[in-house]
């Protein structure tokens, strides 16, 4: 039997800049096994991809909505692009470049 792994992509909203969010996201996705990469946005968000086992998602998604950083104020999660993928497009969980607000 073939592995399926799950990928979906996030977008963070709230005070999620500033207050390592993506330090914390990373840590959290390589806690769970998971790969992808976090980077922050110019209007203020932190947007992401995460893939692996379904259920390690599963309680991503959960960090990712109800958790995030210690000093962060997580007001909403938007995920799209769901999808069940044959092989991890990723090495492992990284923390792209700025492209925070100014």
């Amino acid at each position: 039997m073939i592995k399926k792994y799950f990928s979906f992509d996030f977008q963070v909203f709230g005070k999620v800049q500033g207050v390592y969010f993506r330090k914390f996201t990373k840590e959290q996705g390589t806690n769970l096994g998971l790969v992808g990469w976090v980077e922050n946005q110019q209007d203020g968000s932190v947007k992401g991809v995460a893939q692996g086992d379904h259920k390690k998602c599963e309680e991503m998604i959960h960090w990712l909505t109800n958790v995030g950083s210690p000093k962060s104020k997580i007001e909403k999660m938007i995920k799209t692009n769901e999808r069940e993928i044959d092989k991890l497009q990723y090495k492992d969980f990284q923390v792209r470049d700025d492209k925070k607000q100014k």
